[in-house]
């Protein structure tokens, strides 16, 4: 059994710790990605071609430790891994504010790269922990372990508002806080041993993530669609924002409209992962996430078009509200059918080629806002979309799945 060398049952108070532990470090990474964007958009003034170079060093330098942290997760117990590496992660944003005097480019590349790569070790054991520490069934679960951080991240976006009032220092060391508070809510948890020590071994991970039709076209698609979905977003939108909204028609400054932009995606995203968690379990989750493919082309047409400045948050809002459902659904989907022994390492590999999805968008979008504007360069995502749609619906086997969570 899954918990033979762990609890059987878990405390009620351990769900709740992973959820303080996941919410205080999703509260940290928003608000890391914001200064991010705020320091080399804002700050530094950098073009589009340099933010997307900088955004895929941030992320090519952790990317095969993603799979190391796969292996860790299966290998050792959870708990005292999480927490080392949480407290590890809150020294880096000191580091950052001992360079302010003069910052520069490099430092906020190795800023943004320290942090990712030690959350990318810790984040695969993290997710797969959910099925040990949970009473819920799984799409439950993970919709809780969703809606609950964002709802935490959302509050500590909001700090953005003050970024100019209060100066980067401050905030830098409310992050490094944050992350230390993660660190030591991952204390209340049971010990997590390993289900089975084994030896490190990619190419048994790699043969067991892809033996399972679901999971291998679910990565395939995911990847795909994260360039333009995810790495849209990220990359592209700030210079729409900058280029056709900054001094519009809302009444606030322009580091205060990217921290708006920033939560309408994320009170989208929460929002409707609220909704599908009391729509859960759901039987058939290919269904909606497909369908939902051909919803982002009528949102990337929308803010295509230019709209008001009101307008544009609300196809923000509704963004958030795509990229919500769908992520959660594969998450779920893949939580449930990954073998238990090698949980960790699935989601490693759904973290990796998410990661690397995110590296190519941020080099190529930044290219081609450059190339085309940033506006165009939202098309080349209506086009991917459909053919999501397509595959998805013919030939992936995901519309016709049938959730195990549904009895």
């Amino acid at each position: 059994m899954e918990q033979s060398r762990g609890l059987e049952t878990p405390p009620r108070a351990a769900f709740f710790w992973y959820l303080t532990s996941n919410s205080l470090s999703m509260a940290a990474m928003s608000l890391q990605g914001l200064l991010i964007t705020w320091i080399l958009v804002g700050v530094l003034d950098e073009s589009a071609s340099v933010y997307g170079e900088s955004r895929a060093l941030i992320n090519t330098v952790p990317l095969v430790i993603l799979l190391v942290g796969g292996f860790a997760g299966d290998r050792f117990d959870a708990r005292r891994l999480l927490f080392g590496l949480s407290l590890l992660t809150a020294i880096v944003p000191v580091l950052l504010t001992l360079g302010m005097v003069n910052l520069k480019l490099w430092m906020v590349i190795a800023f943004g790269a320290g942090i990712t790569l030690l959350t990318s070790l810790a984040d695969p054991a993290k997710q797969a922990v959910i099925n040990r520490v949970s009473h819920l069934d799984m799409q439950r679960s993970i919709a809780l372990v969703t809606i609950v951080p964002s709802l935490v991240g959302i509050a500590a976006m909001s700090l953005g508002v003050l970024l100019e009032a209060l100066g980067l220092v401050p905030v830098l060391l409310v992050l490094a806080g944050l992350y230390a508070l993660s660190a030591f809510a991952v204390l209340g948890l049971p010990e997590l041993p390993p289900i089975r020590k084994e030896r490190i071994d990619v190419v048994e991970g790699l043969r067991n993530v892809l033996s399972v039709p679901i999971i291998r076209n679910l990565f395939g698609m995911n990847f795909v669609s994260a360039i333009f979905n995810a790495g849209g977003y990220m990359v592209v939108m700030p210079y729409i924002l900058m280029e056709h909204y900054a001094g519009g028609s809302l009444p606030i400054d322009d580091g205060t409209l990217m921290t708006a932009m920033f939560i309408a995606f994320t009170i989208g995203s929460t929002g409707s992962t609220i909704v599908l968690y009391w729509l859960m379990p759901i039987r058939n989750p290919g269904k909606i996430y497909i369908s939902l493919q051909l919803f982002r082309v009528f949102v990337i047409f929308g803010i295509w078009f230019q709209p008001s400045t009101w307008l544009f948050m609300l196809f923000v809002a509704l963004w958030g509200i795509n990229m919500g459902v769908t992520t959660t659904l594969v998450r779920s989907t893949l939580q449930e059918m990954a073998p238990a022994a090698h949980r960790s390492k699935v989601l490693a590999f759904h973290l990796f080629t998410f990661t690397l999805s995110s590296i190519l968008a941020a080099y190529f979008l930044g290219h081609l806002v450059e190339s085309l504007g940033a506006l165009n360069a939202l098309l080349p995502g209506v086009v991917i979309s459909v053919g999501l749609y397509l595959y998805g619906r013919y030939w992936s086997g995901y519309w016709e799945f049938a959730s195990p969570s549904v009895r």
